[in-house]
Formats: structure tokens, C-alpha cells, sequence
């Protein structure tokens, strides 16, 4: 078969963007750019050329480019492509997708900032780490994040936070049909899950067919799966799975909807075993559909307390239920503050004193300052002496403000070895120091879990900041023996974080509720770098109840002044 000249040219394009990607010399990186023109645009049979050698009489190729057209040729994936990717790593060769991105900005992420995915990137952007890169700002970095969104393709696990904004629209637009009584979001959204797969609605209306014939406005590929059941896909190519029920099947279609399997299948069994029948449509005495109203009856006729849906996982919370044993989990009333957030002083797009009016704004009694310790220069890190200028505008906000407490914290960097970066002189004026690990995420496990350790054994250090650094269908966490650094924050005192960024929701719930078994205290924090960014809370509380945390268990509804005694 003669060698397809498109196809030569897209090779020896990709080519030339990967040189320049790794910084290969730019007139190599030129020449297989020019290259992937003129062959694009030759005349005549490439492969005939190739081997008589009048492909080299062709001004501006030479015998690098031929070289690289006989190895397809024979059907060989060409030697300078192999050995650029394996120079630059995937995740980064993924970045040349997104729209805006050239070459040139690409490098500068993953050089510059040491970005390797667009789950990366596209955390970075929310962090505003692009603002100050040359060949950025901030209306590049707004548009990155639009265009990350766009990129992902349908069926992807998405972030609670995206999952959450695609549900909101479509409930919204849903609860408009007249024929519709009410909407509500189930499934692994309504169960506080870290991502979600696809969105899962149950809607209230006598008439499926007619919700069916509605839903062709807000989705596309709109198919009837099943009686009372349809999917579809969003604008942004989510997967959508929606119940239609009447009223009187409501209940029903809400718990089954959102319990996970290992749930629907320990209520079954118990169903089972006190005669009955549980499906989707109720809870069944023979051929008798008992009347049990809403959620809570259902469960109260299985003998059990009402599960709240972040706790439908299917670990033993049924059992529990049935003993009447369940926790009260905390909820957003009983929060009062949060300790981790970052100002204009380091990274942050607001002020100390716009970001504490926006938290006094909410409701709460206290507010912590946590910007970057001097180490992150990449995120502005204070000095002592800035940081000290901050202490004093936190002093004259809280002598203008009875009802209301400024904390000054730091989240200052565990070093390689252990040690916090604390700008000397500050210890004692800090109230308030989060230790989050920012570097060196290569360690093995043992010497990462001794550095944490360190760390925690620290007499300043309060918090330990998003526990085991991951980020969330980026990058996995670091290698760590995190039972054991856990167990060295109970013996010291210090609480753990769900750092309630939805980039990072870290510490997991699973690790969580040992944390708490272990007698923890948990501290959900925002990380919020902006304004907008404290309402982050949000996932941070789901991830809390997840685990069964009470408010007693957050150190976000106690008393501030004595946890910083």
C-alpha cells in the first residue's frame, strides 16, 4: 500500500510539536514543521519517490525527514516520535489538546509549574498558579478552565463540584414542566461521592412519556430504557439516568435510586426475612404494596432508623440502623469557621480583609489565614516580615469586629526531612499552623511516612493539610503509611484535614472514619483562594458525614479560642 502522504504529514507535525515541547533545538523543531507542509502537498507517489531518491530533490527535505517517511513506510513507528514521548510524559502530551494551548505554553506547565495532566492544569488554574506565568493572566487561565470542561468526553468520571452544576441546570429546567411535581438528584451525587460517574435524577410525574418528550429539550440521544426509566446525554456529555415515578412510588424510587448496590441488597435481605418484597416501585406484602409515605417510612417499616444517603454505601450502616445506633451527622448549621485558606499575601485572589467579610458574610464566628510559607515561591510564600504585616491588619480587623475572630495561621511546607518551614521568628506569634506536604511526592513509602511523622510531632503544627496529596482523576497520592501517620496525630493532638477542594477531597471518607475511630479530630477547610472558593465547604461536609462524623468530631463547631489554647 503507498504511503499515505496525510498521514506522513501528521507524524512528522506531531513530531515537531513534541521537539518543541522538550525543548529540542528549534531549527530541528522548524525543519519537520516545514517538512509536514510540503508533504502534505507533494505530488506523486511518496513511497515511489522514497525509493528511487528523488524525495531528496524536493527543496526543504532532507535525509532526517526521509529517514523518518521510510520507517513508515515499512511500517515502523518513526525513532524521533518514540524517543519524544518518551522524553514527554503522557498527561503532558494530552495538554496539546486543549484549545489555546500551543506548544511553547505547554512546556512552560509542565517546566515551569510541573504540571503532567490536565486534571493538574486544570487544579493549578483554580488556584490562579497561571496568573503571574509569562504567556498567561488571567483571562488565558478562565479560558483554559472553559476549555478543560469542554474537553472531556462523555462517560468520563467527573468532580462532585462539576456533577453538582451539570444536576443543578437540568433539575432547574426539569422542575419547569408543568407535568412534574418535583426533582431530586440521587445516586453517587446525592450520596456525597468523591466523582461521579454519571447523573442519576428521579422525577415525580403521573405521565412518563410526557417527562419523556420534555427531557428532548435539555438532552440529547433521550432513549426509554425500561418502563418509567430514560437516559440521555447533557450538552457537556454527561450521562444522565432518569426515574420518572408517580407520587406514590416516590419513596421508593428515591431510595432505590440512591443507595449502592451493597445497600438496596442489605435491605432486600432484611425485607426477605420479615416476609416482604423490596424493588423500586415499594415495599410489597404479597401482591399488597404497603403505604409507607416517604423515605422514612420505608425504612421504619424495615425496623430501621433513616439512613441519610451519604452513609448508603453498604458498609454496615443497615445493621446499625436496625440497632438504632447511627450517628447525628454533622450538618452545615453546626459549622462555625475554617482554618486553611489563602489571601492575596500568597496565592489567593482576595484580601485577608475580603476573604473574613465573606466568611463573616456566611455565618460563621471565625475565619483562619493560611497563606503559603516562604518555600512556595511558586505560590508567593510570606516572609517573616509580610507575614508579620498581615498579623497587624488581622489585629485591626478583630478589634473592629465583637462577634467575629481573624485566626493567624500558615500553612507552612513539610521539608524533605520532616522540618516545617516557619519563617524565623513567627513560632510564637503563629495560632494556627497547617503542615501540608507541596514537594518531593516521589519519596518511598517509608521515607515520606517518616517525614510526615516529623511533622506532625512538631509542637506548632495543628492541622496536617490534605493528608496524602492527591488530586482527584490527576494524580494519586504520594506513597504513605497513612495508619501510621495517623496514628501519630492522635498521639500529638493534631487534627487531619478533608481538604474540601472537589481537586482534592483529601483525607478520603474511608481513611476518614478510621481517623475517627482513632479518637481524631477532623478539621474541614476550604482551601479557598478566592471569595467564591470558601463555599467549597460543601464537599469537605459530605466527605465528613460519609465517615459518620458528629459535629463533636469537627473542630470546625468547637470553641476556636480553646482549640488554639
Amino acid at each position: 500500500m503507498s504511503l499515505d502522504r496525510k498521514i506522513a504529514a501528521r507524524i512528522l507535525r506531531e513530531a515537531s510539536v513534541l521537539l518543541e515541547v522538550q525543548g529540542e533545538n528549534v531549527h530541528r523543531v522548524r525543519a519537520l514543521a516545514n517538512a509536514s507542509r510540503i508533504v502534505e502537498r507533494i505530488e506523486g507517489d511518496l513511497e515511489a519517490m522514497l525509493e528511487s531518491g528523488e524525495i531528496l530533490q524536493v527543496k526543504g527535505l532532507g535525509k532526517g525527514t526521509a529517514a523518518i517517511l521510510e520507517q513508515l513506510a515499512a511500517g515502523e513507528r518513526p525513532d524521533v516520535l518514540e524517543e519524544a514521548e518518551r522524553v514527554v510524559p503522557a498527561g503532558v502530551r494530552e495538554m496539546l489538546g486543549i484549545p489555546g494551548l500551543g506548544p511553547k505554553k505547554v512546556r512552560a506547565l509542565w517546566q515551569d509549574l510541573g504540571l503532567l495532566s490536565i486534571g493538574e492544569l486544570e487544579y493549578a488554574c483554580r488556584e490562579n498558579r497561571l496568573v503571574e506565568l509569562p504567556g498567561f493572566g488571567v483571562k488565558t487561565q478562565a479560558k483554559l478552565i472553559d476549555a478543560i470542561r469542554f474537553a472531556r468526553a462523555a462517560g468520563e468520571r467527573r468532580l462532585i463540584s462539576q456533577a453538582w452544576s451539570e444536576a443543578t441546570r437540568l433539575v432547574s429546567a426539569l422542575a419547569g414542566l408543568t407535568i412534574v411535581e418535583d426533582v431530586v438528584p440521587t445516586g453517587e451525587l446525592r450520596r456525597s461521592s468523591e466523582t461521579v460517574e454519571s447523573l442519576e435524577l428521579v422525577v415525580t410525574a403521573e405521565d412518563e412519556m410526557a417527562v419523556k418528550d420534555g427531557l428532548a429539550d435539555y438532552l440529547g440521544d433521550v432513549r426509554r430504557d425500561a418502563p418509567g426509566l430514560f437516559s440521555g446525554l447533557t450538552e457537556g456529555g454527561f450521562a444522565v439516568q432518569i426515574r420518572v415515578a408517580p407520587r406514590s412510588e416516590t419513596a421508593a424510587a428515591l431510595l432505590w435510586s440512591t443507595g449502592s448496590d451493597d445497600h438496596l441488597s442489605a435491605l432486600s435481605e432484611r425485607a426477605e426475612s420479615a416476609g416482604l418484597r423490596l424493588d423500586e416501585s415499594g415495599l410489597w406484602s404479597g401482591e399488597k404494596r404497603l403505604e409507607c409515605g416517604d423515605e422514612d417510612g420505608l425504612y421504619e417499616a424495615l425496623g430501621c432508623q433513616w439512613v441519610p444517603p451519604e452513609l448508603r454505601e453498604g458498609e454496615n450502616e443497615v445493621e446499625r440502623a436496625a440497632a438504632g445506633t447511627l450517628p447525628e451527622l454533622v450538618t452545615s448549621k453546626d459549622l462555625l469557621g475554617v482554618l486553611h485558606n489563602h489571601t492575596t499575601d500568597s496565592d489567593g485572589l482576595a484580601t485577608v480583609e475580603e476573604m473574613a467579610a465573606a466568611a463573616r458574610d456566611r455565618g460563621w464566628s471565625f475565619f483562619g489565614v493560611a497563606d503559603h510559607s516562604p518555600v512556595a515561591a511558586y505560590a508567593n510564600g510570606v516572609s517573616a516580615n509580610r507575614l508579620q504585616d498581615q498579623w497587624r491588619r488581622i489585629d485591626e480587623l478583630n478589634a473592629s469586629w465583637q462577634d467575629f475572630r481573624v485566626v493567624k495561621g500558615l500553612e507552612a511546607d513539610i521539608l524533605s526531612d520532616g522540618s516545617l518551614d516557619i519563617p524565623e521568628g513567627c513560632e510564637n506569634g503563629l495560632e494556627c499552623v497547617v503542615a501540608s506536604v507541596h514537594s518531593a511526592f516521589r519519596l518511598s513509602e517509608e521515607v515520606q511516612t517518616e517525614r510526615i511523622v516529623r511533622a506532625v510531632s512538631h509542637p506548632a503544627c495543628r492541622v496536617l493539610g490534605h493528608p496524602t496529596g492527591r488530586l482527584l482523576l490527576a494524580r494519586p497520592g504520594y506513597q504513605v503509611d497513612l495508619e501510621r501517620v495517623l496514628a501519630a496525630c492522635a498521639e500529638h493532638g493534631v487534627a487531619v484535614e478533608i481538604n474540601a477542594s472537589p481537586y482534592r477531597l483529601d483525607l478520603d471518607w474511608r481513611w476518614a472514619r478510621l481517623a475517627l475511630d482513632l479518637g481524631l479530630k477532623l478539621a474541614i477547610n476550604p482551601d479557598a483562594h478566592s471569595t467564591e472558593g470558601l463555599d467549597d465547604v460543601r464537599w469537605g461536609l459530605g466527605i465528613a458525614r460519609k465517615a459518620g462524623a458528629t459535629a463533636a468530631d469537627l473542630i470546625n463547631c468547637a470553641d476556636i479560642d480553646e482549640f488554639i489554647r
